[in-house]
């Protein structure tokens, strides 16, 4: 009897251990999974290195000069080649005084990068009129001087057409494609322009539907002309 007792011990004993061996088969070894007790005086795991979260844009271009971000295919499309011709920005003003100049001048400069540049100041109200109609008149005759009869006069008018930077550029590359000798932006004085600088003018424009002070539309039509010259080249200013 006490070797049946043991026989039949054995067997329950293996039967279990097939058991158990199955379960782990199935389910796998439960060891496994345990999580290892780290030690208090163990150094603490090194944080693995992860990539950006999936909700967080990564930036594939770098920010260019002026502020753009366009890319390289769109500049290309706007990019065109264009004869320089010269041209001159003639301002009915008192003057703006040193740091407008100066202001002015760095952008006169990177305008001369690609065409001859000139900025022309007329004097307001030259004959000292008190009439302002007589004075847009002395105004336009001095400016007139400075206009040849090949030229594209533009005239900076605040009832002038709205242009976006592109299609001042065209302006721009109309000037040079259709054989005009050079290219004549005219910024009015107080009361603006006179009839005889009004029927000479090919296009009118304006910058902005309120009106600026001179020396504010200067500095503003100077980097226009700096930044259709950029857009004519496909260079990354314009965005």
């Amino acid at each position: 009897r006490a070797l049946r007792l043991c026989d039949a011990t054995v067997s329950v004993a293996r039967i279990r251990a097939g058991c158990a061996a199955m379960r782990r088969g199935i389910l796998g070894d439960p060891r496994a999974h345990r999580v290892p007790v780290r030690s208090s005086h163990s150094s603490p795991a090194r944080a693995q290195p992860r990539g950006p979260a999936p909700w967080v844009r990564v930036p594939t271009r770098s920010m260019a000069t002026g502020g753009n971000n366009v890319d390289t295919e769109r500049r290309k499309a706007n990019a065109r080649a264009v004869r320089a011709v010269p041209i001159r920005v003639i301002l009915v003003s008192k003057g703006g005084g040193k740091d407008m100049d100066n202001a002015c001048g760095e952008w006169s400069g990177r305008i001369g990068r690609y065409a001859p540049f000139e900025e022309i100041t007329v004097k307001t109200n030259p004959k000292n009129a008190k009439d302002p109609k007589a004075q847009m008149e002395g105004e336009g005759e001095r400016v007139m001087k400075h206009i040849d009869s090949r030229d594209l006069v533009v005239l900076m008018d605040e009832r002038g057409k709205d242009l976006t930077s592109e299609a001042l550029a065209e302006l721009v590359a109309e000037a040079g494609d259709g054989g005009y000798g050079g290219l004549v932006f005219a910024v009015g004085g107080p009361f603006g322009h006179g009839a005889a600088v009004r029927e000479r003018a090919d296009r009118t424009i304006r910058l902005s539907s309120m009106v600026m002070n001179h020396q504010v539309a200067r500095l503003v039509l100077l980097e226009q002309i700096y930044r259709a010259w950029t857009i004519l080249k496909g260079e990354p200013y314009h965005h």
